[in-house]
């Protein structure tokens, strides 16, 4: 009996320690609660929770203009696949590169595409099926610059 009334007027002087105790055994416990975790979380939050928010906004920002660029070259590609669809239907020739190089926008704005589908496209279907098929056709005759 004296025992506890020791162990109660211990933690009635020492209440810092006793916390500190009950954590500690709480942690230790197979129950999934950890409250130095929490301390320590809520000290993090307190001495850098601006900082956080400004990485997530800067991050936030970088990943919207990632997506533009990424858009941008799409709308590129497709400039340049309708140009020279335009020119190549005109009768102007080329060299093989200039058409390796287009085949490869087309290649980079069907992927975009694909990965994006709310992106407006429909709009190189037939440039691209005539470039696909002028450029088999001057294989077959040896006809690039």
């Amino acid at each position: 009996m004296d025992h506890w009334r020791e162990v109660l007027r211990f933690v009635q002087y020492h209440p810092e320690i006793t916390v500190i105790g009950a954590f500690t055994l709480i942690q230790i416990a197979p129950i999934k609660i950890n409250p130095w975790s929490w301390i320590a979380g809520l000290i993090h939050k307190f001495l850098f929770g601006k900082i956080d928010q400004k990485l997530d906004d800067i991050t936030a920002k970088v990943d919207r203009l990632e997506a533009q660029a990424e858009e941008e070259k799409a709308l590129q590609s497709r400039t340049h696949i309708l140009r020279f669809s335009d020119e190549c239907y005109n009768g102007q020739h080329h060299s093989k590169e200039y058409f390796d190089n287009v085949l490869e926008d087309i290649d980079r704005y069907e992927k975009y595409c694909e990965a994006h589908p709310k992106f407006k496209n429909n709009k190189t279907i037939l440039s691209t099926q005539m470039l696909r098929e002028t450029y088999a056709r001057m294989l077959e005759e040896h006809a690039f610059l």
